[in-house]
Formats: structure tokens, C-alpha cells, sequence
């Protein structure tokens, strides 16, 4: 059980709010205001705050943030009126734990506080462990320096702590996963279960199993009783990999059980009470998505609470030469070897392009760790790789003549003639390539601006990059 401050102005909500919570075997102190309230917890130990939003003097976001810089990292819940979830979501990115409206469902009071008292509980049980096992190992498997990196590390251990929504945005292979489990782990969770679902990698109809559940016989094949994703995950973290692929039924499934903390397995009419940590990624622009009637408005906003945004490798080239390293060492201690990369060799890596992020630079540091005969990868072999053609063709179509601007009508007819008794095939792969040149290597922006697909462009870009390789070698 749990000590716990009530701080509210109104004497019969600090009553009722202390009945409640004293009746579920806590013990409960309670102020009338933030000032009283930073007294109290002065005086005495306290696992969990449940504070009123608007209060006299000090409001309850002021208080909570003083809080935090004299006390620490405890719970806090608090308290808004009807219509003023903006500012409570505003409260969550601030250090908040929960939040609840007006008027507060009693129920719901009893588990976010439970919640709320097991987090605090949990993290005192964890700070000793961590100190043993170093607090940052969790942060040391995302490997770089850079000021992109660094930025979103410092925005994983402020979010860490919170019960709040995550979404996890980012390209393909840029280590989202690894985001997600420092979350977790940094987590007052973290001895709780975390369990991780790819909803790609699952057909439609038996998504809502998976999450969800099913009892026996509620469809064919289902032989015996299952639990789904939320209940084998009640109490600790559920990771929602891919959730920009998700179909509309399901999102709105999700969304409810998201709202009521609730929900019931496929076959059943029992309702399940859920304490889940939800963390979700994407590498599509969910934003774009919603605007495009493919995502809903409200579960986005759901999800959306704490936004980390992961970098691509573009975004943080300083910190290839730290990855690829990373990677050789890795491979040394698996193959007992003691290959290096040379200068020259970083210098090549670090100037590519990396459609495929960290994942494909792992991967081509494989193969040029395995093709290499001495101790010294060298910048000859990655030139004859598959990954330096995309280096290539930008290369080719910096130096190519590119669209003028708008109203130079002369440069226009140039570029125009430039192209003439070109095959349409060499004309499109000009247009592809000077477009992702235009977004920046933006592919989702290129695709849209293209009006194709993005999983065309990818394949056309793997196309190209091939054609480029094979001419590379030919005899």
C-alpha cells in the first residue's frame, strides 16, 4: 500500500478522493492548496500525489514541476475539468503520471492510483538494481553522439517514467525498437512484463486475437482459450510495431480499449480490466495519414501523447563512423578476428546515402567484414558493393543539368533538350532521382510529389541501384 498527498482546494472532493483511496488500504494525507502541498511532501514520505489542475496561488502543473526539482520523480496524477484535455495532455509532456476529468469516475480513480502506487513501488525496488547494472545500459544499445542522438536520449529518460502514450516515428531500419525498450527499461516497469507485437506481420482477421484474445470456439481453428497481447502484457509494457499499417476496424477496437481500460477476447462478453503502458512506431507520417482519411483522427491523438521522433542516418552522419566500429567489433568477438576500418573506408561510409538506415549499414559492414582478406577493410571493396551505387547515382545527378526554377523559361528548354532521344525509362530514373534529390532524400515526400507509391519508389530505386552496380562491374 501506498502513502498518498490529495492536494484539492474543494474540502468534499479532498474528502471523498481520501475515503476512496484509505478504503483501498492507503494512507492518505491532504492539503488545500500547491504551497501546503510542497510542505507536505517536505515533511513526509510520499509514493503518489493526485492533484487538482486549478488551484489558488500555485496551480497543480506549477506544483508538480517544483515538485519534481525538490523531490524527485514521484506519480503525480491530476486533475481537469471537462474540455480542458489539452492542457492535461500538455501536463503528461511536462512529468505527470495520469491524468483524470471531471467529474472522476471512482473506479477509474482506484486503478490509476493502484497504478500509480505499483510504479512507485517498482521504482524504488529498481534504483538499486540500476545503480549495480548502470542506468544507462539501457540508452548505451543506441549507439551515437551526435546532436540528434543525444537529443532523443535526453527524451527517452524524460518520458521513461510516465504511464503516457508513446509514438515512436521513423524510416525503415533507424532502431525504433531499440527506442522503445529503453523506455521500457528505464521504466518503473521495467520488472513487469513487455510484450511486442508487429501488427504488419499479422493477418487482418486475427489481429483482434492477438490483442485482444479469444475464447474457445469463437471462430475456426480456435480450439482452446487464448490470451491476447493486452492481458499477457497487464501491468507492464505492450510495444504496437507497424501500427501506421493497421486496418480501420482495428484502430477502432484499439481506440476503445484506449479509452476505457477495458476490453473483452474475441468470443467473450466478460470485460477485462487492462493497466498497460501502450508504446507504438511508424515509419509512415502518421499525421499525413489521418489527413488522408487513412488513420483515425482520435487515435492518433491517442498514441500521439509523447511524439520521439527517431533520426535517419542522414540526420546524424557524425555518428556512422561510431556505428560501423560497433558493428566490426561485433563481428571480432563473434569470429574471434581483429579487422579494422580504415580511414578512408569511414570517410566512404559516412558520405552514403543509407536508404535502409542503421540496418543496412550493419548489414554492408558484414559483407565488406566477410569479403575482406587482411586485417584492413578498405575503401576498394566498398566500392564494389551494392550499397555504393545509391552513393553513385547521387553523385551522377548532382553533376547532371536539374529543373530550373520557375520562370526560367531559357534553363527549362535546356533541361527539356537535355532529355530528348533519351529511352522513357532513362527519363524517368532522371525524374525519380532529381525529385529525392529535391525532398532531401525524403522518400515519402518524393513518392507524393511523384504520385506514385512509395513501395514503387523503393523498388525502383533497388532497380537502379542494381543497373549501377552491374555496369560498375561488368568487364
Amino acid at each position: 500500500m501506498a502513502n498518498i498527498l490529495v492536494i484539492d482546494d474543494n474540502p468534499t472532493n479532498r474528502d471523498t478522493y481520501s475515503d476512496i483511496l484509505e478504503g483501498e488500504g492507503h494512507t492518505v494525507l491532504s492539503a488545500s492548496s500547491g504551497e501546503e502541498g510542497l510542505a507536505k511532501l517536505t515533511a513526509a514520505a510520499v509514493d503518489c500525489v493526485l492533484c487538482d489542475l486549478k488551484l489558488p496561488g500555485l496551480d497543480g502543473l506549477e506544483t508538480m514541476e517544483l515538485a519534481h526539482e525538490k523531490h524527485g520523480r514521484t506519480p503525480w496524477i491530476l486533475i481537469t475539468g471537462h474540455g480542458s484535455e489539452e492542457i492535461a495532455v500538455r501536463s503528461i509532456k511536462q512529468g505527470a503520471f495520469n491524468y483524470l476529468t471531471k467529474p472522476v469516475d471512482l473506479q477509474r480513480l482506484k486503478a490509476t492510483m493502484e497504478s500509480a502506487a505499483q510504479t512507485a513501488g517498482l521504482s524504488r525496488e529498481n534504483k538499486a538494481l540500476r545503480r549495480e547494472l548502470g542506468y544507462d545500459e539501457a540508452l548505451d544499445r543506441i549507439v551515437g553522439t551526435s546532436p540528434a542522438t543525444k537529443a532523443m536520449k535526453a527524451t527517452i529518460r524524460q518520458v521513461a517514467h510516465s504511464h503516457a502514450s508513446v509514438l515512436i516515428e521513423g524510416e525503415s531500419g533507424t532502431g525504433k525498437e531499440l527506442v522503445a525498450d529503453a523506455i521500457h527499461t528505464l521504466s518503473g516497469r521495467s520488472a513487469r512484463p513487455y510484450v511486442k507485437l508487429n501488427t504488419a506481420a499479422i493477418p487482418r482477421d486475427l489481429l483482434e486475437s492477438e490483442l485482444f484474445g479469444h475464447e474457445r470456439g469463437a471462430f475456426t481453428g480456435a480450439v482452446a482459450q487464448k490470451k491476447g497481447k493486452f492481458e499477457v502484457a497487464d501491468t507492464g509494457t505492450l510495444f504496437l510495431d507497424e501500427i501506421g499499417e493497421m486496418s480501420m476496424d482495428a484502430q477502432v477496437k484499439l481506440l476503445r480499449v484506449l479509452q476505457d481500460g477495458h476490453f473483452s477476447r474475441v468470443g467473450g462478453n466478460v470485460d477485462i480490466a487492462g493497466d498497460v503502458r501502450l508504446i507504438c512506431a511508424t515509419n509512415r507520417n502518421l499525421k499525413q495519414e489521418v489527413l488522408d482519411g487513412n488513420f483515425r483522427m482520435d487515435l492518433y491523438y491517442r498514441l500521439n501523447v509523447v511524439n520521439i521522433h527517431v533520426p535517419s542516418l542522414r540526420e546524424r552522419r557524425e555518428d556512422i563512423p561510431l556505428l560501423a566500429k560497433n558493428f566490426v567489433d561485433r563481428l571480432n568477438q563473434r569470429h574471434g578476428g581483429n579487422k579494422v576500418l580504415n580511414e578512408e573506408s569511414m570517410e566512404v561510409l559516412r558520405r552514403m546515402d543509407w536508404p535502409g538506415n542503421i540496418r543496412e549499414l550493419e548489414n554492408t559492414v558484414e559483407k565488406l567484414y566477410v569479403l575482406s582478406e587482411g586485417a584492413s577493410i578498405s575503401a576498394s571493396i566498398l566500392r564494389q558493393e551494392r550499397s555504393f551505387a545509391h552513393t553513385r547515382l547521387h553523385d551522377e545527378f548532382a553533376a547532371a543539368p536539374q529543373p530550373s526554377p520557375a520562370g526560367n523559361t531559357a534553363n527549362q528548354e535546356d533541361a527539356i533538350a537535355s532529355l530528348v532521344g533519351l529511352p522513357m525509362d532513362e527519363v524517368e530514373r532522371r525524374m525519380i532521382i532529381a525529385t529525392l534529390d529535391h525532398c532531401q532524400g525524403n522518400k515519402s515526400k518524393a513518392a507524393r510529389l511523384l504520385r506514385i507509391g512509395l513501395k514503387t519508389l523503393y523498388r525502383k530505386l533497388e532497380a537502379y541501384q542494381h543497373d549501377t552496380t552491374s555496369s560498375a562491374t561488368a568487364p
